[in-house]
């Protein structure tokens, strides 16, 4: 069985940490010790159980390495058959001698966030955050990308910035509704700043530039440019390994007295609270994501004035039943959730985001001093 794991992996043995788990996670300090001491000398972690474990009992392991290690597969051996499950779904590896047992995978969680693994994902996957015009989903991912690209009112003619732009649909919603007169826009991923120069061209942005690059340094303002008055990061900063440089980078993009409007996934969200508890694979940027609270005073020690804050995307079960409506019924229930939506965020904006939590994403928006 190791050998076939290992073999799986496409790691030798020795870079790989051994543990075998007992009954309860809260109490296995001294059988998890090595893996919060290991730091970079193993690239691989591997949790054995002598049995198959229900997934919340699972979860709550996960929870004991995060967020040094990050879980990425379970692989269990039943009938003589060795299968790995990922998020992309199970796969028989075969057939090895035993007589059962699950064993987690972990890898380390800078290693999976790294700048090389983040390029990776989004070259691999840039046209599923595009949008299909032609999806019933569709007129709900227009609205989400509009809502934080206006939630707050650009200066007529200003230069805005897409921090992290993804396929540029938040800056493109933002320049439109300001005139802009320069958006700039930059992703990791050479592949999304494509699609975002495409996007921006087919919408009539007439000025327009993007380049590959991270938010820890990032390719705008240029040298002898001035910051920008408008500066947009939606749903980045989740996917950051470690904030602090990254939040350094933003705040010297956004002009003194300029804008900023950020926002993200929540990770006091009800169902992504749910699915922590009761999953143990889930992406990474979900265990990582961060508050509200956190990031706007990450950015007040920063010289930043909050102006107001609130959620979007109402949480469980209204994300499911979009799925759900999409996969099973043609899109039948798409404008009526679309509707709850929109009238969710309307209501917490106007009471100051005090419902927050209700919603599976965040925006604020702040001045600098």
């Amino acid at each position: 069985m190791r050998a076939a794991l290992l073999a799986d992996l496409g790691i030798p043995d020795r870079d790989v940490l051994w543990i075998p788990a007992g009954e309860d996670p809260e109490a296995a300090t001294a059988e998890l010790a090595p893996a919060q001491n290991a730091g970079g000398d193993a690239g691989c972690l591997v949790l054995a159980f002598d049995r198959e474990r229900p997934e919340p009992e699972l979860a709550r392991w996960r929870e004991a390495l995060w967020p040094t290690w990050h879980a990425i597969a379970s692989c269990r051996l039943r009938d003589g058959e060795l299968s790995r499950r990922t998020l992309q779904g199970r796969a028989v590896l075969g057939k090895v001698e035993g007589s059962g047992g699950q064993w987690v995978v972990f890898r380390q969680r800078l290693d999976v966030m790294s700048q090389r693994s983040t390029v990776a994902k989004f070259d691999q996957n840039a046209k599923g955050w595009d949008g299909d015009p032609n999806s019933p989903s569709y007129p709900h991912h227009r609205w989400m990308r509009r809502y934080v690209g206006c939630y707050a009112a650009a200066t007529p003619g200003a230069r805005i910035l897409d921090f992290g732009s993804g396929a540029g649909w938040c800056g493109i919603e933002a320049a439109r509704a300001a005139n802009a007169r320069e958006l700039c826009a930059f992703d990791p991923s050479p592949q999304m700043v494509e699609l975002a120069r495409r996007n921006a061209e087919a919408h009539g942005i007439a000025h327009f530039r993007g380049e590959p690059g991270f938010g820890e340094a990032p390719p705008f303002p240029k040298p002898g440019e001035a910051p920008f008055e408008l500066v947009i990061s939606s749903g980045v900063i989740s996917f950051v390994p470690e904030v602090e440089p990254w939040l350094d980078g933003l705040a010297a993009c956004v002009a003194p007295g300029g804008r900023l409007i950020i926002g993200d996934i929540d990770a006091r969200a009800y169902g992504f609270a749910r699915r922590r508890r009761s999953k143990l694979l889930l992406p990474v940027r979900e265990l990582n994501a961060k508050t509200p609270l956190e990031v706007r005073g990450w950015l007040e020690r920063r010289g930043f004035r909050f102006e107001r804050g609130s959620g979007y995307q109402l949480t469980w079960p209204v994300p499911q039943a979009m799925e759900y409506s999409e996969r099973k019924l043609g899109g039948v229930l798409q404008r009526p959730l679309l509707w709850a939506n929109q009238l969710g965020a309307a209501l917490d904006k106007s009471l100051g985001g005090r419902a927050s939590h209700a919603f599976d994403s965040w925006v604020m928006t702040l001045v600098r001093g």
